[in-house]
Order: C-alpha cells, then sequence, then structure tokens
C-alpha cells in the first residue's frame, strides 16, 4: 500500500509523542490579557509580542494567527511554534511576533488559530490597540504607580507578575526580556535594583542585569540567524552588563560583559558577597565616544551594590567596544536567563557627550 506524504508524517509524530486524546476543543491562553495595548510607549521594537499558552500541544498539527481578517501567516516562514525551544519554555507556549507595521490605527482584531492532527480547531480573539506616544528621556518607571507594565514598556518573553517590590520572572527560563525606551535612544545610563531569589538549572550560564541598545529579535543579520516564529536571532544589540554564573560549580557570579555583536564575553571580576533575597543596586550607562560615529565605538560602564549601602563612586568596569555591527541606538532591556528575579523601580538619563 503506497504511504502518503501525511501519513508518513504522522507516523514520524507518533514515534516521538504519544498523541493522549482529549474530550472537547483546544484550549488557549493569552498572557496579559484580551484586550492590550502597543505604541503608547513609543518605537520599541518592530513586532508586538502576543504571548501564551495552548493545549493539548501533543494533538496540535498547526498554530496560526491573522490580523484584522487577513491570513498574513502564509506568508510569514513558519507557523507559530508551541515547543519548547529557546523563547518558548514549556511545550504548548507560543510567542507571535507580529509586525506592528501591520496594525492599524485603533482597535485590532488578532486571532489565534489552534489546528488538531483529527480535524478539531479552536480559536482566541485578542483586541490591540496601536496608540500613539513616546519615551522621552529622562525616563522614570516606578512600578507601585502604575497598574499594568505595558503602559510604561513591552513584555518580549515570558510570564511576568507585578508586585509590591517590582516586576518579577513568573515563568524562569531562557532570556527573559521587559524592553522600555525607543529605538532612537542612543547614549544614556540605566539605575534599577536586582533581587535574585533563586538560580534555576543551567543553560550556557545563567544571568541577569541589563541590555543597553536592545531594538528586538531578528532573522537573518550579520550572524545569519535562521528564520523561526517567534524570531530568536538575539544581535546585534549594544551590550549586556549582568552578573553571569559561568558553570554549575561556580557559587557565586562574575561580573560580565556581553558584547553586542559576538559570544566573546568578558568576565571582569568575581561578586563573591553575593547572596540570594538581597536587593542590589544596578547602574549601567552607553556613551558613544566624541568624533567615533561613523566607527561605532561605545564606552559601556557598569556597577553593582548592595542597595543598602550607599553607591560607590567608581565603576566596577568600563569597557570601550568598536563594532560596525552593534547596536548604536535602542532602548533598555531587564533580561533574566534561567534567574528567578525581581526588578525594582527603572530610572534613565541621558548621558551628556564628553
Amino acid at each position: 500500500m503506497k504511504v502518503t506524504r501525511r501519513q508518513a508524517c504522522l507516523a514520524s509524530v507518533a514515534a516521538f509523542r504519544p498523541l493522549v486524546r482529549t474530550a472537547g476543543q483546544p484550549l488557549i491562553e493569552i498572557w496579559y490579557g484580551d484586550t492590550q495595548s502597543v505604541g503608547q510607549c513609543g518605537d520599541l521594537q518592530e513586532d508586538f509580542n502576543l504571548i501564551g499558552h495552548v493545549e493539548p500541544w501533543r494533538e496540535i498539527d498547526s498554530l496560526l494567527y491573522s490580523v484584522n481578517g487577513t491570513d498574513w501567516i502564509a506568508r510569514a516562514p513558519t507557523p507559530l511554534a508551541f515547543r519548547a525551544y529557546r523563547r518558548l519554555v514549556e511545550e504548548g507556549d507560543f510567542n507571535a511576533d507580529i509586525p506592528i507595521g501591520l496594525l492599524k490605527p485603533g482597535a485590532n482584531t488578532i486571532v489565534v488559530t489552534a489546528k488538531l492532527w483529527d480535524g478539531r480547531t479552536a480559536s482566541k480573539q485578542v483586541t490591540v490597540h496601536l496608540r500613539p506616544g513616546s519615551s522621552l528621556l529622562p525616563f522614570k518607571v516606578e512600578w507601585s504607580k502604575i497598574d499594568d507594565p505595558q503602559k510604561v514598556g513591552q513584555y518580549v518573553d515570558g510570564k511576568w507578575s507585578l508586585e509590591k517590590n517590582g516586576l518579577r520572572t513568573r515563568q524562569v527560563g531562557y532570556d527573559r526580556v521587559f524592553l522600555v525606551g525607543e529605538r532612537s535612544w542612543k547614549d544614556y545610563e540605566v539605575r534599577t535594583s536586582i533581587t535574585v531569589h533563586e538560580v534555576k538549572q543551567m543553560s550556557g550560564g545563567n544571568g541577569v542585569g541589563v541590555i543597553l541598545r536592545f531594538a528586538g529579535h531578528i532573522s537573518g543579520g550579520p550572524r545569519f540567524f535562521p528564520s523561526w516564529q517567534p524570531k530568536w536571532g538575539y544581535q546585534p544589540f549594544g551590550a549586556i552588563g549582568w552578573l553571569r554564573w559561568p558553570s554549575p560549580f561556580a557559587p557565586k557570579p562574575r561580573k560580565q560583559f556581553f558584547p553586542g555583536d559576538s559570544d566573546l564575553t568578558i568576565d571582569l571580576s568575581e561578586f563573591p558577597a553575593f547572596s540570594q533575597g538581597v536587593c542590589y543596586g544596578v547602574r549601567f550607562a552607553c556613551e558613544t565616544l566624541p568624533g567615533t560615529d561613523s566607527e561605532g565605538v561605545t564606552r559601556y560602564s557598569f556597577k553593582l551594590w548592595p542597595e543598602s549601602e550607599r553607591e560607590p563612586e567608581n565603576w566596577d568596569w568600563q569597557q570601550v567596544q568598536t563594532s560596525r555591527t552593534a547596536l548604536r541606538t535602542g532602548g533598555a532591556a531587564l533580561i533574566a536567563h534561567h534567574i528567578d528575579v525581581t526588578f525594582g523601580d527603572v530610572i534613565v538619563t541621558p548621558v551628556p557627550r564628553s
């Protein structure tokens, strides 16, 4: 008997994942609500991230979405991924990179549709409002004074919760990111705080800190990242300043500089005083050096200290990065890589050209 390509595909799927038949329709959960907004903070990145979870993921054939009734996903590289990989922590998670250029001013209807192998389908409708706005410097986020973090920034990855002391990762995994600012931001410094609750499993070295000059994930680019949905190309950016646990045998983290154009990280010093549950102040700055705009030369300065103590006068480290591909403008991203952490209030101020 001749075996069709679809039959072969089904057999292959059955070989590596058990098909547990469930009654009823697929369940699509949209994190952060069925009504959301984008644009009120200005031009942060080219995509709006619609994030959620779908079940039963083992039985799903495809996960698609449409914008304002147009099934544009047929022109995209792939349907939505719903298997755990990089930006997706758990099986069934999804993260739709929806180009903001497809949205019209005002209310937009996004429909996510799950199709199962046996023909069942289910859809979830979300309203996304495209609003005008900006994030001018100086810029300040006081978490206790807002009820929705998307009023001051954008969820890029994962599940977060707004708590009394700040914004906390509620789904720990690969590069949990929350973005503030605009792609036009250039020379500035970020002040915030971090309280690490738990360091989870290792994945290329756990880390927590801030990305400067971040403008979203990409496909292609200087490092030829593959097409995916969601995109997982993480460079170029400006640079990362953070605490990094280089191995599972390192009980204490190191203060590290992560350049915006490669993975050739630089460990600057160990941080032996680190303790979980202690709040640490963070200050990270980027400054284009005079006369080097065309060459991409930026000085990055970083310091970290217990918030219960006076801020030290000197920087913990300063690094001069010369790169034609690292971004020279972009917003600031709070980043937690396999870390359960709370970020405190965020203050961003311009750095005067020296």
